[in-house]
């Protein structure tokens, strides 16, 4: 366990960081403390996307929305791991994400919205994570390399898989919950 969560969590037990009252945790595979609603999540490593497709599979009511500047994600294949097309609305909108994006989630359409992880400015970051917060929908970034240190990105997965092809997450930021994977 890193040394901010070591402390996240001994603030939480001790009462000195309390948690805002109502905040909804989707459940997650291989993620005993769950997504938090109404946040932004960048998902790392080489197993991010059948991570997602999982995620997704657990939650088959929502309406997803995803997001890609070229198509890379074939919809055969999500079908293919059981889930249902008629709830996901697939976007390849080029080089400009952000009006796009920020058009989805202000339309509070979509519980889920996943995009590329290519924002730099805290603004655009700040701006989504407020429309997230509104619509208490989730932001999934996918990431490439290096987690990004922007701040109002809430959660931020790694995510392999063990010898024993289960999922591994190695939980690099947290702002809200306890860490309990």
């Amino acid at each position: 366990m890193a040394t901010s969560e070591r402390v996240h969590k001994l603030k939480l037990l001790i009462g000195g960081l309390e948690e805002p009252a109502g905040r909804e945790y989707l459940s997650a595979p291989a993620l005993s403390c769950g997504i938090p609603r109404g946040s932004i999540i960048e998902l790392l490593g080489p197993y991010r996307t059948e991570w997602l497709a999982q995620f997704l599979k657990l939650h088959p009511e929502f309406r997803t929305f995803w997001a890609e500047r070229e198509q890379h994600i074939l919809p055969t294949a999500l079908y293919q791991r059981g889930l249902d097309l008629t709830k996901i609305t697939f976007g390849t909108l080029g080089e400009d994400l952000i009006l796009p994006l920020r058009r989805v989630l202000q339309s509070q359409l979509y519980q889920i919205v996943i995009a590329p992880q290519k924002f730099t400015e805290i603004r655009i970051l700040k701006a989504f994570q407020l429309f997230t917060e509104k619509s208490n929908s989730v932001l999934f970034l996918m990431g490439d390399k290096a987690p990004s240190q922007a701040w109002p990105i809430s959660m931020q997965l790694e995510i392999k898989k063990s010898p024993n092809s289960q999922f591994q997450i190695d939980i690099l930021r947290q702002k809200h919950g306890t860490n309990l994977s």
